[in-house]
């Protein structure tokens, strides 16, 4: 599989115990997927790929975590050494997102085009802010242009294509 038929849910922030437990920070709109999850998929297998975990239990940890337990990982030794190893799912495992939302994933690495259809550049990343998500796009040069992610701003979006095209709001063009 491809990078882009991986979902990356969280992160392994710590050992729990001496029973081979890791604490998760999650990374996603919707964890409590973690409860849910038969299984997982780090990046330490032998070759370098993602190696595949059974979930045998999960639970909430106080705030905002969660402890897994996680088939052949038996004690404190083998949980920590999976420290700060991303935790993903299968593409086709992920939460399904209402019609007009997206992953970030699927947007990132899309062109950008005015509705003139100028090219502006690449989506790099997805601002998260309190009001409202902020693409950050960059042009061949390097210049970055910042556009905020409203309905009368970002008119079309097809992560098949690779494209969204935008109207810019005055200041921006």
């Amino acid at each position: 599989m491809s990078a882009l038929e991986w979902v990356t849910v969280g992160v392994i922030v710590a050992a729990h115990g001496v029973r081979g437990e890791v604490r998760i920070k999650p990374l996603t709109d919707f964890p409590d997927r973690l409860l849910e999850t038969a299984e997982l998929y780090t990046d330490n297998a032998p070759d370098g790929g993602l190696r595949r975990y059974t979930v045998e239990a999960a639970r909430r940890h106080g705030k905002g975590m969660y402890v897994l337990k996680l088939a052949g990982v038996d004690d404190r030794d083998a949980a920590e050494a999976l420290r700060r190893k991303e935790v993903r799912v299968a593409r086709e495992d992920a939460v399904p997102l209402p019609e007009g939302s997206y992953y970030v994933f699927e947007l990132v690495g899309a062109t950008v085009y005015t509705s003139d259809g100028d090219v502006l550049g690449t989506l790099v990343d997805v601002i998260t802010t309190g009001a409202n998500d902020v693409y950050e796009v960059r042009d061949e040069r390097g210049k970055e242009v910042l556009i905020p992610a409203l309905r009368d701003v970002v008119r079309r979006i097809d992560p098949e294509s690779g494209t969204i095209v935008v109207d810019l709001p005055p200041g921006l063009d």
